[in-house]
């Protein structure tokens, strides 16, 4: 090999050498930067762990039972057709009655409702197989 070749590849091996170090150096400051946040994190969490078991032991203690009154209370999650908006859809299952953007879709089969004081689609909770 020629002069020039020689140095071209010393230079080359200068070169991969101090990206080697590059990359031990850069791995070792990574696994010292996850070390300490893991540390970090674990201490805050303990931490968080311990205030937050302190403020449920606060509350728990200031919880009274509620009163059978509060239990009493019907609670209806589906809403009722009006009988004299909608008599076809009283007590139908399929009833939605719901506002959406202003406005109302009565169900999924007559969007603005059957039109009539009967509905061919009616169906009762007990209809169903």
């Amino acid at each position: 090999m020629e002069e020039w070749q020689n140095e071209i590849a010393a230079a080359f091996k200068d070169l991969t050498a101090l990206f080697d170090e590059f990359g031990r150096e850069l791995t070792e400051f990574v696994e010292e930067v996850t070390t300490e946040a893991q540390e970090i994190l674990t201490l805050q969490w303990d931490e968080l762990k311990e205030v937050l078991t302190e403020f449920w032991q606060e509350i728990e203690l200031d919880f009274e039972e509620p009163s059978a009154t509060i239990w009493d209370i019907p609670i209806s999650t589906k809403p009722v057709a009006d009988p004299a908006t909608h008599p076809a859809c009283v007590g139908c299952i399929n009833y939605n009655g719901t506002v959406y953007g202003g406005n109302m879709l009565v169900c999924g089969i007559y969007p603005y409702g059957c039109g009539s004081d009967t509905c061919a689609d009616w169906e009762g909770e007990n209809d169903l197989n």
